[in-house]
């Protein structure tokens, strides 16, 4: 028995595996190159080797994407903890050193996080890892799991209430939500006046989405009470919104700290949201399976650590 299996065992080179695990999470050939630093053309060969020795297709092309066949999906979890368990035993003993990570690592992040935490993340991953990459994406709340679980992404960060179960979670801050209005409207803002917006013209609302749909908390909570609100503008990020609510009597609702971050214009008011608490508060989340990788459990904490950085180094204080 020892004998065939060392004879089988002689076939197998260790980086056919570690090919095959990058697949399984990148569902991508070139992806699948890039993450482990291989040209495309030896990820190709690398599979084709595979499939001769295990004599199944293992993964087949639909829709852009290498789909895993049954025999694959079978093979996903053992292998993933043989290289996992050689990763350890390999690396004990031994201090991750991010100056020496090579790869990238794909990052879902709601707009409104592009103007404060993103630039300061990206600042420290520059100067302590820079040879990683980072892909920044939009959040798909409604495939944020299914994400985080084939490895299309590495790590997410957006409201609890985008999360799955199954996923590890962690709250970054505590926050709630503002309203901007031009500094020259001085009328209380009441939930009366927050939703008179529906038959007032010039009490309408300007909303983010980056994909230009879709509504947002704020309306799913006027939604349970019987209420809307009249979105007159809708911007692909937030980065403009200081903007046009001082030029304009347009209202906004964001999360305080997201206000933060935005330009600070003196044509502005920031008053409290006259709306009922919402759990607006930033989470990370990532899969079990990523749990105890060193490079993205290393960038899950530069994420907590730039996140303490800005708040205690008064990056979102208010003028």
């Amino acid at each position: 028995m020892r004998e065939m299996t060392e004879r089988n065992l002689r076939g197998v080179d260790l980086n056919l595996l570690v090919v095959f695990d990058a697949l399984m999470a990148e569902r991508h050939v070139t992806r699948a190159a890039q993450f482990n630093g291989l040209t495309q053309s030896a990820v190709s060969k690398a599979l084709n080797r595979l499939r001769d020795l295990l004599g199944d297709s293992l993964f087949e092309r639909r829709e852009g994407r290498m789909e895993p066949t049954p025999r694959a999906l079978e093979l996903a979890g053992p292998i993933r903890s043989a290289l996992a368990e050689i990763s350890r035993t390999l690396t004990l003993h031994r201090t991750f050193e991010p100056r020496f990570v090579t790869g990238a690592l794909r990052i879902a992040i709601i707009d409104l996080h592009h103007v404060s935490l993103l630039p300061a993340l990206v600042a420290r991953v520059r100067r302590d890892a820079p040879s990683l990459d980072l892909s920044i994406c939009a959040v798909d709340r409604h495939r944020l799991g299914d994400q985080l679980g084939s490895g299309e992404i590495d790590l997410a960060l957006a409201p609890v209430l985008m999360g799955s179960p199954g996923l590890h979670t962690e709250l970054l801050w505590k926050d709630h939500l503002v309203t901007l209005i031009r500094a020259e409207n001085r009328s209380p803002m009441t939930l009366e006046a927050f939703t008179e917006a529906c038959h007032v013209v010039d009490a309408a609302h300007v909303h983010v989405s980056p994909d230009g749909h879709g509504s947002s908390l704020v309306d799913s909570i006027l939604a349970a009470r019987g209420l809307r609100r009249r979105i007159a503008v809708t911007l692909p990020s937030a980065a403009g919104i200081p903007f046009v609510v001082a030029a304009t009597d347009l209202v906004a609702t964001l999360p305080s700290r997201i206000v933060k971050g935005l330009a600070p214009l003196p044509a502005i008011r920031i008053v409290p949201a006259p709306l009922p608490p919402l759990e607006v508060s930033p989470h990370l989340f990532w899969h079990p399976r990523t749990h105890n990788s060193p490079s993205r459990a290393w960038l899950r904490a530069i994420i907590r650590e730039t996140a303490t950085d800005l708040e205690t180094n008064g990056g979102w204080k208010l003028e």
